[in-house]
């Protein structure tokens, strides 16, 4: 069945409705529903940051350091590689690889050499918290509320013949409800959708709505592959946070045209939309107006993830009511005037969505000359703009991978358009020196526009207020990398003075990314390209017990996310004893190393404490992301995220958290002595992969097992193979 025939169904079939529909009357009461920003959660903590160390001349003299054969031994080595005394320190893949922080500390325990306690492992715990947090939370409480809530605006439209919505509802029920079967009227076009959601094919015509949708988006991945709850949970959840009800149409439309529906498809959509939204505000559940599940679910996935990119229940809610007053049937719902009024209402109060996300499979066409303009884009996003009952979230990391490619950016001097992004383009964006010098040596920087577009990312990174770094967790978890990201100069140690670390660093800030991009990959809005048209001996001194990196603000701002997530947590009523002492003692560990890492700036010795928590490490990390609870997502490292679409190479760009590598440091401690230090540290990949295949992160860790990518060409100079 071709496009035109499945629109003209869908016009045919709202228009039906609204005809056969009894006159009800219509409610959009004007109130917040919601609080712009989570931040009044967040309560920072102080630290002290006083760079005091005693600098080490590089290159190093191998033969000054009292313990580097023994710890190079624990890593396999017999002799130094290049990198360390060049570096200051060296990065080295394991014999044995793992994935899992606490089996890696455990392999390092006594064997009386100091260890090294790198930022990215409670970044790591980060995760973990993050992810099985999410987990729990939606299995307990968001899912059974998403299936009441589904069920009673399902009945409600099926009851007034609105066959659109009946379906758009219907969809996830069959996800959530395993004896729900569709009505008749309706079933045809349901089980096609489900067909197209299962095989996950890519771009197909919707059986419901008309347009192309990317059904390649629906493979369960991240830790929806966990259960068959989550799973469920995942296929309905993206269904109802990708599909717009598309506020504008016209002719001609089509991808590649003006508009992507016809006005009367449009306008019938807009209805339906707004039908939703007076059911929220009418239908009672549990004593209260529905939209107050609709509302808990949503305030719980932005505190997470964010808040959506799209025009949601609230922004309907607002322009329904100041246009045509509180009380209305629907009878002036279908009044052409009224739908003309609504879409000026919006367009001149609300932004429409800073995010192409793939939707009807939108072509930028080029000009007579053959040339694309960069301000489609803006065109592009204007006929996607619409209402979407649990939208798909912005983040500005996605708004960054979306602008730093076609058509927004140009042509190089090659002629060669830019259609896949980097996670580069977002460590720039946050100004990490790093990625500004590889993306000045691999010529990305020659692309038009690229450079202006930088320059415009960095400064909306840097009018960011407190308030908007911890405005969710996404936000505070970015913070946390932005932080790690500063350059280090005088005062710290010397290989963390070192543009090798700066790259190490780089490699870390990306993992640590990636890992939260697959934890929010169901929630998190994914950017598109448009399509283009066309041993010591006892007399000398004695090895610590060990060296946390020293970048305390970090450690820090983690233990301001968790805390933060605890009181939300509690806000919610979604907490118990198990969950409080997990945090009691991850709030412990970061005080611990943040308290560390101080020290050790300001060119203090180690206490007692400190030697007793570095060789029990392991230990107190075990006890701290997997304190006897029983879970569904693991402690690996291994984890990948698909974060960006390119439609004209049917390919998406996976960033992805391998095994861990062995890291040595080399220091100079306040005694004087020259010591070094070993532990994990996580590694990070990134490359093209068929967008009828995104990888989950079980398919990712058989990739690594049997034939891995290879690193970035920006990692060669501190990793020793």
């Amino acid at each position: 069945m071709n496009r035109l025939i499945l629109i003209l169904q869908c016009v045919l079939l709202s228009a039906s409705c609204a005809a056969e529909a009894p006159m009800e009357d219509l409610s959009f009461p004007v109130e917040e529903v919601m609080e712009e920003s989570f931040s009044r959660f967040y309560i920072p903590v102080e630290y002290s940051s006083n760079p005091g160390m005693e600098e080490l001349s590089l290159p190093v003299v191998t033969d000054d350091v009292i313990n580097l054969l023994p710890v190079l031994f624990l890593a396999g080595q017999f002799d130094p590689p290049e990198q360390i005394a060049e570096n200051g320190f060296v990065v080295l893949p394991m014999q044995r690889p793992t994935d899992n922080p606490v089996r890696a500390f455990e392999r390092l325990e006594d064997r009386d050499q100091p260890v090294f306690v790198s930022s990215g492992i409670p970044l790591h715990m980060l995760h973990i918290f993050f992810d099985q947090i999410l987990q729990q939370v939606e299995t307990d409480d968001l899912s059974p509320d998403l299936l009441l809530i589904c069920r009673e605006l399902y009945h409600s439209n099926l009851r007034r013949n609105n066959e659109l919505n009946a379906a758009f509802f219907a969809v996830p029920l069959m996800f959530l409800d395993e004896e729900f079967s569709p009505h008749s009227s309706i079933a045809e076009q349901v089980n096609r959708e489900i067909e197209l959601m299962k095989a996950h094919g890519g771009f197909d015509h919707s059986p419901v709505f008309g347009y192309k949708e990317d059904y390649s988006q629906y493979v369960p991945r991240g830790h929806y592959t966990a259960s068959s709850e989550l799973e469920n949970y995942f296929m309905a959840m993206m269904y109802m946070g990708r599909i717009t009800f598309l506020l504008t149409g016209g002719d001609p439309y089509g991808p590649d045209e003006q508009f992507l529906v016809s006005e009367e498809t449009a306008e019938e959509m807009t209805q339906a939309a707004l039908l939703i939204v007076s059911d929220l505000n009418t239908i009672e559940s549990d004593g209260a107006p529905l939209k107050y599940k609709w509302q808990r679910i949503y305030e719980i996935t932005a505190f997470f993830a964010g808040f959506a990119d799209d025009l949601s229940a609230s922004q309907y809610q607002t322009a329904a009511e100041s246009v045509s007053g509180e009380s209305f049937n629907s009878e002036l719902l279908y009044q052409q005037d009224f739908y003309q009024d609504f879409k000026l209402f919006v367009a001149d109060n609300f932004a429409g969505p800073a995010i192409y996300s793939g939707t009807g499979a939108s072509v930028v066409m080029p000009d007579a000359s053959g040339e694309f303009d960069p301000a489609a884009l803006q065109t592009l996003l204007s006929k996607t703009t619409g209402f979407r009952f649990f939208g798909q979230r912005y983040t500005p990391d996605s708004e960054m991978l979306g602008k730093f490619v076609f058509p927004n950016i140009t042509a190089n001097p090659q002629g060669q358009q830019r259609f896949m992004p980097s996670g580069l383009d977002v460590a720039a964006s946050f100004r990490c020196e790093a990625a500004l010098l590889i993306i000045e040596e691999d010529g990305t920087t020659s692309f038009g526009r690229y450079e202006d577009t930088l320059e415009n990312m960095q400064e909306m990174v840097d009018d960011y207020s407190e308030e908007d770094w911890h405005a969710t967790l996404y936000m505070c978890w970015l913070h946390s990398l932005r932080l790690l990201s500063a350059s280090r100069g005088e005062g710290y140690p010397s290989f963390m003075q070192t543009d090798a670390w700066d790259r190490c660093t780089l490699s870390t800030f990306l993992a640590s990314w990636a890992m939260l991009r697959h934890d929010t990959i169901l929630y998190a809005k994914q950017s598109y390209t448009a399509m283009a048209g066309c041993c010591p001996n006892m007399d000398e001194p004695v090895p610590s017990a060990g060296f946390v990196e020293p970048v305390p603000e970090v450690y820090a701002e983690l233990r301001a996310t968790l805390q933060m997530a605890r009181t939300a947590l509690e806000y919610y009523d979604i907490s118990d004893d198990n969950l409080s002492n997990r945090f009691n003692n991850a709030e412990s560990l970061l005080e611990t190393l943040q308290s560390i890492a101080e020290r050790e700036l300001a060119g203090e010795m180690l206490t007692v404490r400190d030697s007793d928590f570095l060789k029990g490490f392991a230990g107190y990390l075990d006890d701290t992301i997997a304190w006897g609870a029983t879970t569904t997502e693991g402690l690996e490292t291994t984890l990948i995220a698909d974060v960006h679409t390119d439609q004209n190479s049917s390919s998406v760009l996976e960033v992805a958290s391998g095994n861990l590598d062995n890291c040595v440091v080399i220091y100079r401690r306040a005694d004087g002595v020259v010591e070094a230090a070993i532990g994990p540290v996580l590694s990070y990949y990134q490359f093209n992969q068929p967008m009828n295949d995104r990888l989950t992160d079980e398919a990712w860790r058989e990739i690594l097992s049997t034939e891995p990518p290879a690193r970035p060409d920006w990692t060669s100079n501190y990793i020793f193979k």
